[in-house]
């Protein structure tokens, strides 16, 4: 008995040892975000919540201040209360600066903004909120910003309109569900536990216009194809992903086919019919052609842990996706990189290109302000960049990144090119790593295109400074002239 109970002992020991490294490196990771956080975003705000919440998503529309300093946006939030309280559907309001809004050059020039000062209190306010019966596992916030539907841990439907109190509930699935999606101001889809996805009109009949009822296990995600109008997609824990057709008589998908590991995500592209991504736990996020699903368009590498979650950017920036998941993160894919090469480091058996290679050039940007799982993220319809995220923390952000995150054209064939003409110049019985370091010295000195990347780089520490460096560079040519002047005196 005492060698059990010490060996029992050992092993709590050795987990907990394991449990306050993982935390003091999560916390560690923290405060290093929180100090890079002016250099990274043009605006940030986080506020604490009393519970944690599933899912966020922004209103369309948003009011500019009658001094014209400011831009309000609305967000709608669910609480998860695990049973401990009342829970609630919030709508949040976070105060912007004006520069945000996409019509800021229209009233910039004709008013007299004044500059805020001494703002102390936190943007994001409370400001509705109706009780929910149970856990919100799912908030959707219709196209034209007037219904909220949700999804509650028993199976009902509820929709909310602002101005009233009591909610339209919808009664179908036997089973909690956390999927909703709107494909017009009156129409949505649901997909729950119970296998089934619901097709709904709340203006003519609270039951389901439509039921599919072609996955074998639980639906994990669904989307709908906006330039379609008729095609949506879902993913399941039946490892299917399926298209299906709204004017299909049938229940059966128009197309499916199954990957090696579940799915948890599925988003079709904003403006490209045929384009979609899916998300699973392979901790991969993966493009598709739904005419050739036979091989992906693409795999993105930069996660890992299990992705749940993908968004594309809005109307303004439509070639951005954002995956987010388990591991903390939100990352950001810039599709307009997909001409770049890039082999994934496992790929790759040569160990220089393995150096160059550190990061898939699609990898535009990462959110690092969670500690804990990322339930939910959202992005603003009409705001060009402005995101949200809520985790397992307690912690809702709104953040817009910096838009200075210019890729770099010095990939491996550029530099190899570079190695070989210095070889050439040099001859051979040179050294190669004396020859690389003066092509590389030789390549800053010379090459606009490195001078350019590098300029973009420091673009935020010279705003800072009132671009002091350039002065310093002024400064040292003119006392440079002054001496070769004095110098030609002093000869003469």
């Amino acid at each position: 008995m005492t060698v059990a109970s010490d060996t029992s002992a050992a092993a709590e020991q050795v987990i907990v040892s394991e449990h306050q490294l993982r935390e003091k490196v999560i916390n560690e990771e923290f405060k290093i975000w929180k100090k890079t956080v002016p250099l990274l975003y043009d605006t940030i705000h986080t506020i604490a919540l009393e519970y944690p919440s599933l899912l966020t998503d922004f209103y369309p529309q948003y009011t500019v201040s009658d001094n014209k300093n400011v831009v309000t946006a609305k967000l709608a939030l669910g609480t998860n209360t695990s049973g401990k309280g009342q829970d609630y559907v919030h709508i949040m309001e976070v105060a912007l600066p004006s520069t945000l809004a996409p019509d800021f050059a229209d009233f910039a020039f004709s008013e007299n903004i004044p500059i805020p000062a001494n703002v102390t209190e936190n943007a994001i306010k409370k400001t509705h909120l109706w009780k929910h019966p149970g856990e919100v596992n799912a908030v959707r916030v219709s196209p034209d910003g007037k219904r909220i539907v949700t999804f509650d841990n028993k199976g009902a439907i509820h929709i909310f309109r602002e101005g009233e109190e009591a909610d339209q509930k919808l009664a179908y699935h036997s089973e909690e569900g956390y999927c909703l999606e709107w494909i017009s101001e009156l129409q949505f889809l649901s997909g729950a536990n119970d296998n089934k996805i619901a097709l709904w009109d709340i203006s003519a009949t609270s039951a389901p216009v439509k039921v599919f009822n072609s996955h074998s296990a639980v639906i994990n995600d669904i989307s709908y194809s906006k330039p379609s109008k008729v095609l949506f997609g879902s993913v399941a824990d039946d490892y299917y992903i399926q298209i299906h057709d709204l004017r299909a008589p049938e229940e059966s998908p128009a197309m499916k086919f199954s990957e090696t590991y579940i799915q948890n995500a599925i988003q079709f592209h904003p403006e490209i019919t045929t384009l979609f991504a899916t998300a699973g736990r392979d901790n991969l996020v993966t493009l598709y052609d739904a005419r050739n699903t036979k091989e992906p368009l693409r795999k993105f590498y930069g996660h890992n842990d299990s992705v749940v979650g993908l968004k594309w950017g809005g109307s303004a920036e439509p070639d951005l996706l954002y995956s987010w998941g388990l591991d903390k993160r939100v990352l950001t894919w810039d599709l307009s990189q997909l001409g770049e090469d890039f082999t994934p480091s496992f790929e790759v058996t040569d160990s220089k290109k393995r150096l160059k290679q550190t990061a898939d050039p699609c990898l535009q940007f990462i959110h690092g302000g969670h500690t804990r799982r990322i339930n939910d993220f959202a992005v603003h319809p009409t705001i060009p960049g402005l995101l949200a995220s809520v985790g397992d923390d307690c912690l809702l952000e709104v953040y817009k990144p910096k838009d200075v995150f210019d890729h770099a054209d010095d990939n491996s064939d550029s530099e190899e090119k570079a190695e070989e003409s210095g070889r050439d110049s040099k001859g051979d019985d040179e050294d190669d790593g004396a020859q690389s370091d003066k092509v590389d010295e030789k390549d800053l000195e010379n090459d606009p295109e490195n001078d350019e990347d590098m300029t973009k780089g420091e673009e935020d520490e010279e705003s800072h400074f009132g671009n002091g460096s350039e002065n310093l560079m002024k400064a040292g040519k003119e006392k440079a002239e002054a001496e070769d002047v004095e110098m030609e005196e002093a000869t003469s």
